[in-house]
């Protein structure tokens, strides 16, 4: 008896642990759709392209979606994908977990994934050697992105604060 009690036990806790793993947003999960305003970041970022912060911030990938801390940004979801465009970039998530590739094949395709944790939306993207993740957080009318950043073997976290634009 006390093994098919352990038994049970080891099933519903792992059960309890993937059930929010990888799934796509349910009704009561946070919809981040609006353009977004850069209102702070901490730590502030350092003037000038390609000083003194890594994480992606120099060449061809500063103004992408690897910039250290975007002035704006709009996000567009649904219950199946969100798509989060930064100046001319865009990238579309599928909020499944599963690896997305542009172009597909392509060694230096930008690869994204989705998934959502804890009530926190997890974006990862990679291009080349540089990739990063955004931690994605709200309360009313306020964005809050956790940014890591590395590009090269530098690399940086800035906790960046958005406010919905009208």
């Amino acid at each position: 008896m006390k093994r098919v009690v352990s038994a049970i036990i080891v099933f519903a806790t792992a059960a309890v642990a993937v059930s929010g793993y990888g799934q796509a947003p349910t009704s009561g999960q946070t919809n981040f759709s609006g353009t977004w305003k850069l209102m702070s970041a901490d730590p502030p970022v350092p003037s000038g392209r390609g000083r003194g912060g890594g994480g992606g911030v120099s060449g061809p990938y500063a103004d992408t979606m690897l910039a250290q801390a975007p002035e704006t940004m709009t996000v567009t979801q649904n219950a199946a994908s969100i798509t989060v465009q930064i100046g001319a970039s865009k990238i579309v998530y599928t909020l499944d977990n599963q690896t997305t590739e542009l172009p597909p094949g392509d060694v230096m395709a930008f690869k994204s994934r989705a998934h959502w944790e804890a009530g926190n939306l997890h974006l990862h993207y990679k291009q080349g050697m540089n990739w990063g993740r955004d931690v994605l957080t709200m309360s009313g009318q306020t964005l809050t992105v956790i940014r890591d950043l590395e590009s090269g073997g530098a690399s940086t976290t800035r906790t960046l604060t958005y406010t919905k634009s009208s």
